[in-house]
C-alpha cells in the first residue's frame, strides 16, 4: 500500500528550503502504517532536532546544516531516518522500504543519515558525513586553535608569482627578415588566388624548373648563413 502524506509535510519542508524562514529542522511521524504527518519544526538547530526524538517512533526529518569553515559556508540538506530504541521490528523493516516514497516527497537533498538510536544520532556524526560527501574539506584542522583568514596572502603571492612567469615567458628584441627565409624551397603558385596582378605573379611563377633561387638567399649580414638558417616550409 502506497505511503500517503499529510499536506503539511510538504508544506514544512518548503519552509525549511526556504532562505527567508527561519525553520531549519522538520521531523516527521507514522500515523498507523502507512500515512506520514508532521511531528514538529523548529528555528532552534540539531539540539532542539534531537530533543523531539520520540524512544518508540520511527521519524524522518529533513534539516537544514551549514557546512566548511570561515573561507567557504555552504548550505546542507540533510534527510534522517532515526529509528527509536524501542521500535519494534516490523516498524522498522516497513519504515525501510517506504523510503523512496519519502525522498520524492522531501526532494533534493545532500546526504541521506540513517541512525538506529540515540548513540548514533549526534549532530558530530551527521556533520562528518556531510563534509565526506562533499568531496573537499579545506579545513584541515588549522582553525582548531583559532582561526585566522590567508586568503589575502594567498591572493598577492599568486600575483607575484603570474608576474614573475610573465617577465620570463616574454619575447624580447625580435628581428624579423625583411625578404624571402634562406633555404626556402619554391613552390609553383600557378592556378592559385594571389593578390599581386598576374603579370607580377608570374615572374615568381616557375613553369620550367628554371626559377632563380639565388634570389631567395639570405644576404651576408642579415641573418647569418644560409645554412644555419631555418628553412621556410610550405
Amino acid at each position: 500500500m502506497a505511503l500517503k502524506f499529510d499536506p503539511e509535510c510538504e508544506k514544512a519542508v518548503a519552509d525549511c528550503r526556504s532562505d527567508s524562514s527561519g525553520t531549519n529542522w522538520v521531523a516527521f511521524k507514522y500515523e498507523g502504517k502507512n500515512k506520514l504527518i508532521l511531528a514538529g519544526k523548529g528555528s532552534g538547530g540539531f539540539a532542539e532536532f534531537q530533543a523531539s526524538l520520540a524512544d518508540d517512533q520511527c521519524t524522518w526529518a529533513f534539516l537544514r546544516q551549514v557546512a566548511g569553515d570561515q573561507e567557504s559556508k555552504r548550505m546542507k540538506f540533510i534527510l534522517v531516518q532515526y529509528n527509536g530504541p524501542s521500535l519494534g521490528g516490523m516498524a522498522k523493516s516497513r519504515a525501510g522500504i517506504q523510503k523512496p516514497e519519502i525522498e520524492k516527497m522531501v526532494g533534493q537533498h545532500h546526504v541521506f543519515y540513517f541512525a538506529d538510536g540515540p548513540e548514533d544520532m549526534t549532530e558530530e556524526q551527521v556533520m562528518d558525513k556531510v563534509t565526506k560527501s562533499s568531496g573537499a574539506n579545506y579545513d584541515l584542522g588549522s582553525n582548531a586553535a583559532g582561526y585566522a583568514s590567508k586568503a589575502g596572502d594567498i591572493k598577492n603571492s599568486a600575483a607575484a608569482t603570474y608576474k614573475a612567469r610573465e617577465k620570463e615567458g616574454n619575447v624580447t628584441n625580435v628581428v624579423f627578415h625583411e625578404g624571402p627565409l634562406a633555404n626556402s624551397t619554391p613552390c609553383d603558385l600557378s592556378g592559385r588566388p594571389t593578390v599581386a596582378p598576374p603579370t607580377d605573379a608570374r615572374k615568381n611563377t616557375d613553369m620550367k624548373g628554371k626559377l632563380d633561387v639565388d634570389k631567395w638567399k639570405t644576404p651576408a649580414g642579415e641573418g647569418g648563413s644560409p645554412e644555419k638558417t631555418e628553412e621556410a616550409k610550405v
